[in-house]
């Protein structure tokens, strides 16, 4: 085999082994109950109440559908969305809680930027921890947040939010 054809497989080889480490861990279900290592992965999470544990570091971790229980180690990003969903992390870098009735308890961390929370819909209640620089908006009807730690930016708009430091 001659040199350029070696390095065009090789070239693909690596094209495929990093197309393969980019796919986000997928969990779809009903009642599913697992434990998940993220090894730095994205993850999906959708279905109805199912119970998951994340471990190790994630990338950006997605939850829609109804109902789930996830706890997580940590995260790049954590978006939250459908209805009635109660995540617990260790800390993420940026938060984004939209839609129902979401409980959401971790830490914010500031590394070096400034970190990003924005909450929309309504009834959602937050338990933040604040690591370093934050903004925070808050959107919607009737959104609890209790907070603690490095005093965040906040932007508010909407009706009925109450926002108290712990």
């Amino acid at each position: 085999m001659n040199a350029c054809a070696s390095a065009a497989m090789l070239a693909a080889g690596l094209l495929l082994a990093a197309a393969a480490h980019a796919q986000p861990i997928e969990l779809d279900g009903i009642e599913l109950s697992r434990d998940v290592p993220c090894l730095g992965k994205d993850v999906n999470i959708s279905g109805n109440a199912n119970k998951i544990s994340l471990t190790g570091d994630c990338g950006v971790v997605q939850v829609y559908g109804t109902d789930h229980e996830i706890s997580l180690e940590k995260a790049s990003a954590l978006e939250v969305s459908g209805i009635g969903n109660s995540v617990t992390a260790k800390s993420v870098d940026r938060l984004t809680v939209d839609t129902n009735k979401h409980h959401v308890r971790t830490t914010i961390l500031g590394r070096g930027q400034t970190a990003i929370v924005e909450v929309s819909g309504a009834e959602h209640e937050l338990e933040l921890a604040f690591d370093g620089p934050a903004q925070v908006t808050v959107a919607g009807i009737d959104n609890r947040l209790q907070w603690s730690g490095d005093e965040p930016a906040m932007s508010l708009s909407g009706v009925g939010h109450q926002i108290d430091r712990q």
